[in-house]
């Protein structure tokens, strides 16, 4: 689950990434973009025959996506500079570095049904923990600003109890909707709404400030691990001191 949020807060922002690695590497023609179609064209010139268009996606670069004869097994991908047309580079998109993170994030690197369905599953414990978390954080007595914040200058239990209550919390919301649409997107989907339910979990719906807000989401888990280890392992040394 840690990797699974970890991965998922790389995705975020993956698009920023790598236009930020592209241009670094080329020296991208200034003036107006390219129209789609001329794109698309400028791609099928340099691949074989036999590879179909699939899909163009413009950003830094024009990404141009075929696959032989169609099916989806065996694919290329053109880099075109989205202004002169002039050819980057030429890569299987599968192996990808963000490619790669999507399939593990998606289904663990495992054959896809079956890692599709643990992911699933992995959606609905976060599930789980977001309402079981909330009912144990409640205040037992009169909400108070201890219940929403932590200090920094705690320490021990103190620290932990503060820092694993705050965040879960302050985060209670986006965790639930991203975990939420991640089980959708597993078992549910389908070809109308996909669209909106990937905004959501992908955290794009709002901007910037929902990317931000998902990329933090996706620390939580490892940020609960570590707090609640710390927890249980201070109660554990209390016990033994006390026996």
């Amino acid at each position: 689950m840690i990797l699974q949020g970890l991965t998922g807060a790389t995705l975020v922002f993956q698009r920023e990434i790598s236009d930020a690695i592209l241009r670094k590497n080329y020296n991208f023609a200034e003036g107006k973009k390219a129209e789609e179609n001329l794109i698309i064209e400028a791609g099928k010139k340099i691949t074989p025959p036999e590879f179909i268009f699939q899909s163009v996606k413009i950003s830094a670069a024009a990404a141009v996506r075929f696959s032989k004869n169609g099916e989806k097994k065996e694919w290329v991908e053109v880099l075109l500079d989205p202004v002169s047309l002039d050819v980057l580079e030429i890569r299987n998109p599968d192996k990808n570095f963000f490619k790669i993170v999507k399939n593990f994030h998606e289904s663990l690197l495992l054959p896809r049904e079956a890692g599709k369905n643990i992911v699933g599953i992995f959606g609905a414990v976060m599930l789980f923990m977001c309402a079981s978390g909330l009912i144990i954080w409640w205040p037992k007595q009169k909400f108070s600003r201890q219940a929403f914040t932590f200090k920094l200058s705690a320490t021990g239990r103190q620290f932990h109890r503060g820092l694993h209550g705050a965040a879960g919390f302050w985060f209670l919301i986006p965790l639930t909707l991203t975990s939420v649409t991640g089980i959708y997107l597993v078992y549910f989907k389908g070809p109308s709404s996909n669209k909106v339910w990937h905004a959501i979990h992908e955290g794009s719906w709002a901007g910037l400030f929902s990317q931000i807000e998902v990329f933090l989401v996706g620390f939580l888990p490892l940020l609960f691990s570590i707090t609640g280890i710390c927890l249980w392992w201070i109660k554990k040394r209390s016990r033994k001191i006390s026996a």
